[in-house]
């Protein structure tokens, strides 16, 4: 889920004194939206499809480019370098590591990429993302809130009212904790069936606030659905090397199991 994963490394570059006339032929025999512009060896700019289209033919790449090369490295994640396209409106970053051009990525590969990613039926990532993202917390060094929550009884409100019914108990409750995320502290996805992880970096002052507005009893029709959680708290940097996603996951949903044997 590394740009690197998904940038393309095939460059294509062109003179800063070709014609802009040239540049398009070349864009068009190449079939893509944009060029690399090369002055005595060394890349001082992009041309794109949009600055072909609003310049003279006549003109040179070098008036008609833009210099300002906005780059990530090939280890920023891939919903960063999206953010930084929908931010900028660009739709396509230069990958650079230690001033090196090492490749593109486009906000079309960023999103076929981030469309795996998302639970069709509730919009939260899948449980990659989260791993992904823990994984990375251990390897900074950065203490978290891991929070496993397992939907109570949901079998019986699929049996009572129907899937469809379900799935929108399901919907609704993803909504919650959409509602509830506070970037660039939660991570949130849809683990499997009717279990979600709320990952945080939020303070530990947080902590309860955060864990009964998630257990708030969910209406439907006449029926009150409640969720239970396991709580994994990573709060000591030096014991993380020896954490691992899935060992903070099994302890975090033997947890929520125990908290469910309780209240039943």
């Amino acid at each position: 889920m590394k740009v690197a994963e998904w940038m393309t490394e095939h460059l294509h570059t062109v003179s800063s004194s070709a014609s802009v006339a040239s540049v398009a032929d070349r864009m068009n025999q190449l079939k893509i939206g944009s060029l690399l512009v090369k002055e005595e060896g060394e890349i001082v700019g992009i041309i794109t499809s949009r600055d072909v289209r609003s310049s003279h033919p006549n003109r040179i790449a070098a008036d008609a480019m833009s210099s300002d090369l906005v780059s990530v490295p090939p280890d920023c994640f891939i919903w960063d370098a999206l953010q930084i396209m929908e931010e900028k409106e660009l739709e396509r970053l230069v990958v650079k590591e230690k001033d090196q051009v090492r490749g593109m990525i486009t906000r079309e590969a960023a999103n076929v990429c981030m469309s795996r990613m998302i639970d069709p039926l509730t919009g939260l990532y899948r449980a990659d993302y989260v791993r992904v993202m823990t994984e990375y917390f251990l390897e900074v060094e950065q203490p978290f809130l891991f929070l496993f929550i397992d939907l109570d009884d949901f079998g019986k409100i699929n049996k009572r009212y129907g899937h469809q019914a379900g799935d929108d108990l399901l919907k609704q409750f993803a909504k919650r904790l959409l509602d509830m995320k506070k970037e660039p502290y939660d991570h949130i996805c849809r683990y499997a069936g009717d279990e979600f992880i709320f990952l945080t970096t939020r303070s530990n002052l947080e902590r309860n606030e955060l864990i009964e507005a998630i257990t708030r009893p969910i209406v439907i029709e006449d029926a009150e659905l409640h969720a239970s959680i396991g709580v994994f708290t990573a709060s000591d940097p030096s014991t993380f090397s020896k954490l691992t996603f899935r060992e903070i996951l099994r302890q975090s949903s033997l947890m929520c199991s125990n908290t469910k044997k309780q209240i039943s």
